[in-house]
């Protein structure tokens, strides 16, 4: 069985597609046949500089996918051909004894120090079929949807799962609260339609470009969404729209620059919790950011809260999974246009196309 699939072959260079023999899953595993990859702003970074995490090339990349089951392997019964699922993109280490990645342990994958991610050390999906092992089909973040659930909704599960960490890290901190979004990409649209679900009071998205804004708050605003500008006057412009509350609830940084992580922390009251989504990093790495904060007059008096979200585990997987099955996103279609569907032969294009301004998820198609 013929299998294609795309190497990357450096950082900035071009995708070679070649076609590779595939065998059967072996016992415990699952054959794969790629159905969608959305591109993740990851995608963009390992496209245009590479990163540290890749280290021999070429590479396999794209980590947001749905798959269709092709074939299942000795003793595998959770799965059978035919099933849709979405995949995570942090997985285990694949050592069974792990404290953190074995199905003994507290599955804080991002934890371990051989922590892998898919399209990082673990091959991702630029190809047409994969034969996942047998500890990823065992314990891994992969979900089954039922039977005709679309394949474009599922391949957005771990976007999705990543934000949910950091909006369900701290009890409560969503429902009936103001919630801020740093910048209007994919992240902070994922965010948006999740607060709205969960019946925030109030969300906030701040951008610097007024594109993106606008098609953000067309697509996916309501009378509880409000649009701020990210200029001179944002940290006012923001607390002013968080009236009668002083601060807001919760603030979210999607926007992978120093700046955000700047302006975040001026946007601090009381109760407020602080949520470094998008880290910053490049091929050099990343880099140091400072900010100051007093642990007593801030952190105990003003009860603040300062955290982050590394990838995902099971718990947003899950998540993201109900809210996908339950239809609680009604207009996740909207996150993809026309213009940013693309066939797998167009990988290149379809980066390209994420690293837009004004878009918000490209979809690349495998199904033939």
């Amino acid at each position: 069985m013929k299998n294609v699939v795309y190497y990357l072959d450096r950082p900035g260079g071009s995708f070679t597609r070649t076609e590779e023999d595939i065998g059967d899953p072996g016992p415990g595993e699952i054959r794969l046949r790629t159905s969608k990859t959305s591109v993740c702003q990851s995608d963009v970074v390992i496209y245009n500089v590479g990163l540290p995490r890749i280290r021999s090339w070429p590479a396999i990349i794209l980590h947001e996918a749905s798959c269709f089951v092709d074939a299942v392997g000795e003793g595998v019964t959770r799965f059978e051909v035919g099933d849709l699922v979405g995949l995570g993109c942090d997985i285990p280490c694949g050592e069974r004894q792990c404290i953190y990645c074995g199905p003994t342990g507290t599955g804080d994958w991002t934890s371990c120090p051989q922590t892998q991610a898919t399209g990082h050390e673990f091959p991702g999906f630029a190809r047409s079929y994969a034969i996942l092992p047998d500890w990823f089909v065992e314990y891994g973040p992969i979900v089954k949807f039922d039977r005709g659930f679309d394949p474009n909704r599922a391949c957005q599960l771990e976007p999705l799962a990543c934000g949910l960490e950091g909006m369900t890290r701290v009890n409560h901190c969503i429902e009936n609260r103001i919630v801020v979004l740093l910048a209007a990409g994919s992240q902070s649209t994922y965010a948006l339609q999740c607060a709205q679900a969960m019946k925030a009071r109030k969300i906030i998205v701040v951008n610097r470009g007024r594109e993106r804004l606008e098609r953000v708050l067309s697509d996916f605003g309501g009378p509880n969404v409000v649009g701020v500008r990210w200029d001179d006057q944002v940290v006012e412009n923001v607390l002013a729209e968080c009236r009668p509350f002083n601060e807001p609830h919760f603030v979210m940084v999607n926007a992978p620059v120093a700046a955000a992580y700047d302006l975040a922390p001026k946007l601090m009251g009381y109760g407020t919790v602080l949520d470094g989504h998008a880290g910053v990093k490049g091929a050099e790495g990343k880099p140091r950011l400072v900010h100051e904060i007093d642990l007593n007059n801030d952190i105990h008096y003003r009860l603040q809260c300062y955290q982050a979200t590394h990838g995902s585990s099971m718990h947003g997987i899950e998540l993201a999974h109900q809210m996908l099955a339950s239809d609680q996103l009604p207009q996740i279609d909207l996150m993809t246009n026309a213009t940013e569907r693309f066939h797998h032969s167009e990988i290149l294009s379809a980066i390209r196309r994420a690293a837009d301004k004004d878009s918000l998820k490209v979809i690349i198609d495998w199904d033939e």
